[in-house]
């Protein structure tokens, strides 16, 4: 008898026992598994594409839910009928559309809009500083 058996029977257990637990059994994800997490097939145009989100329109045209941004633009479903957020563009923030407006979701997602020139809260004499002035388009303009 071994001095571990002699103290189990005196009735002293070990913590180590009462404290381990039972490992899970895992198994790696198979190539399918990990394929399904999240979709980037097109069911319009019957391709894969990085930037496929699901879509609950009412367009008669289009009978399918999980389109790419392409046929989206092509076929003029609008943003505010994308169900899903999953696709690499969107989770990168390059989700952008040219059909309508894109829908914002977070905070950090890319804008189609081009912010404000920098020189268009400034005073009198700020401008007559510069040496040039902008355009309508904010391009510099070095013919004064």
């Amino acid at each position: 008898m071994s001095m571990k058996d002699a103290l189990l029977k005196a009735g002293l257990s070990s913590t180590k026992v009462a404290n381990e637990r039972q490992a899970k059994y895992k198994t790696d994800k198979t190539k399918v598994e990990k394929h399904q997490e999240k979709r980037d097939f097109c069911e319009v145009c019957e391709a894969v594409h990085p930037d496929v989100e699901r879509f609950k329109h009412k367009n008669p045209r289009v009978d399918a839910q999980w389109i790419c941004v392409n046929c989206a633009d092509k076929n003029e479903i609008h943003d505010k009928f994308r169900v899903t957020f999953q696709s690499d563009f969107c989770k990168q923030g390059r989700y952008q559309r040219f059909y309508g407006p894109t829908e914002k979701v977070g905070g950090n997602e890319w804008s189609a809009k081009a912010g404000k020139p920098k020189f268009q809260n400034e005073t009198k004499e700020e401008k007559k500083a510069r040496q040039f002035t902008l355009d309508e388009d904010g391009e510099k303009n070095f013919n004064c």
